[in-house]
């Protein structure tokens, strides 16, 4: 029994040496080293603490991160970024700067740091050196004779200076301008907002627009994105000129969006100019080719929706029998650029 507890005992001391051993290698192979820029300064200075560690590239390594204070008395401003060097011999540095200050004089002593390093499954902790910070108060100067205070002196105001005062009362200005616009509008019952129309009826202008872009044949020379791109802000300008819906400076999808939620909406004539928008914007920003089939289609479907929504005038006129007959001007595309004849409908 006596032998058995001898050889339990060996072994485990032999076992505890050997992880000793283990231990002081991996340790040996990785280094660390603290320093301050300098080691004395005055109370509220900052001072800059560099942390380096030199380790093997396979090891793995976790600097501190630091909380407001490094001790009782020494706090810290900043952790700056942490900094990697290759070495020729295959190691890397691994540094890290603080920013520290302190506001008590005094000499104080910054304990070892603790960095938590990693080889394969082994974990150790290594340590810093020990640092030693001197602070001094700020030297009274006893030489300088008291005097009495100054009284503050006046300086005269620069225009940079009155600038901000300046605009801010034009700015007063304005607002005050606008609501009594705004009330004068209200109380004659007028629109705050008017919006200028054309002098040509939408449909109109769209169908010239249209004339020009067919006749300026641009997909037809490998300029597929003009195309779509001038075919799209002709339907947005009849839009915004026909309904008032706003198109400019809005995405496709709101201004159908705003179109369907009109009292304009037709489900046929929504759908086309939904795969016109669309079409445009795969062209635009995705770099989509539609075929030449494709490109006459898009624009006979931009020039019915026109045809479709265009805006009918509409005169009574007293017949001889007493009816009533209503008439319409609805010029085709040529001769509404010519303006020389009128259809009746």
């Amino acid at each position: 029994m006596i032998k058995s507890k001898s050889i339990y005992k060996t072994i485990l001391i032999l076992f505890s040496i050997f992880i000793s051993v283990g231990a002081t290698a991996f340790a040996q192979d990785i280094s660390a080293k603290a320093e301050l820029e300098k080691d004395k300064i005055l109370i509220g200075d900052q001072v800059k603490l560099n942390i380096s560690v030199n380790k093997p590239k396979h090891f793995l390594v976790v600097l501190p991160e630091f909380v407001q204070k490094l001790s009782d008395t020494i706090e810290v401003i900043e952790q700056l970024k942490t900094d990697t060097t290759l070495l020729e011999n295959g190691n890397i540095i691994i540094k890290k700067d603080v920013i520290i200050t302190a506001f008590d004089s005094g000499s104080y002593i910054i304990a070892p740091i603790a960095i938590l390093i990693k080889n394969n499954n082994e974990i150790d902790t290594i340590y810093t050196n020990e640092l030693a910070l001197t602070v001094n108060s700020v030297p009274l100067d006893t030489t300088n004779i008291i005097k009495d205070i100054k009284l503050p002196y006046s300086a005269p105001v620069t225009f940079k200076e009155a600038l901000p005062y300046i605009l801010g009362s034009l700015l007063i200005l304005i607002i005050i301008a606008g609501l009594v616009y705004i009330i004068i509008k209200i109380k004659r019952k007028e629109p705050i907002f008017k919006r200028f129309k054309p002098l040509e009826p939408a449909h109109i202008i769209a169908f010239r627009d249209l004339e020009k872009l067919k006749n300026d044949k641009l997909w037809q020379n490998e300029k597929t994105k003009d195309y779509y791109t001038r075919l799209s802000d002709i339907l947005r300008h009849y839009l915004w000129n026909r309904y008032a819906i706003r198109t400019l400076e809005r995405t496709s999808d709101e201004i159908l969006k705003s179109y369907k939620g009109s009292d304009y909406y037709d489900e046929k004539l929504f759908s086309n100019l939904k795969e016109i928008f669309e079409t445009s914007d795969l062209v635009k920003f995705a770099k989509f080719r539609p075929t030449a089939d494709e490109n006459e289609k898009l624009f006979n479907e931009a020039y019915t929706f026109v045809d479709n929504t265009k805006l009918i005038i509409v005169e009574e006129t007293e017949q001889t029998e007493g009816t009533i007959e209503k008439t319409s001007v609805n010029e085709s595309l040529t001769e509404k650029i010519d303006h020389n004849e009128k259809t009746e409908i």
